[in-house]
């Protein structure tokens, strides 16, 4: 089995957003509930406000971001994919229409696309382990078209 997907997937889909939410919403929530003096002379409605703002912009972030990464792995006949919660298998030659590499900041991320929908979607975003998508990539590049 060959993994596509870098083990830091587990990290940007579910421990960052997870972590980071939380430790947010504590900010927010101690803003909010917390008396002025607390805050040395700070405009108390302004860093209320603007606190509330990054949550939600964070949450967002991530929503549209990070929770659609997935782990992708393969045997050389069938593609899996999945969330952490569920898995879908898709015929590598059958299935699969092609796969497209860019970048998001400094990590490589490739889209996975179906040739009709799937469990996931018909694009399926992953972050690329370098060194293991480039052994998929030399062993099946007539099977799958790259971009």
């Amino acid at each position: 089995m060959l993994r596509l997907s870098s083990n830091l997937t587990l990290f940007l889909k579910l421990f960052l957003p997870v972590f980071w939410t939380t430790v947010l919403m504590g900010i927010t929530l101690v803003t909010w509930f917390s008396p002025e003096h607390y805050f040395g002379g700070v405009s108390l409605p302004s860093l209320r406000w603007g606190m509330l703002f990054v949550l939600l912009t964070w949450v967002a972030l991530s929503y549209f971001v990070l929770w659609p990464l997935k782990r992708v792995e393969t045997d050389g006949e069938y593609v899996f994919v999945t969330n952490y919660f569920r898995t879908a298998r898709y015929h590598l030659v059958e299935e699969v229409r092609g796969i497209s590499e860019g970048r998001l900041l400094f990590v490589p991320v490739c889209i996975l696309e179906l040739r009709g929908k799937g469990t996931f979607g018909k694009r399926i975003r992953f972050v690329a382990s370098r060194k293991q998508f480039d052994t998929f990539r030399a062993e099946y590049a007539g099977a799958v078209d790259f971009q």
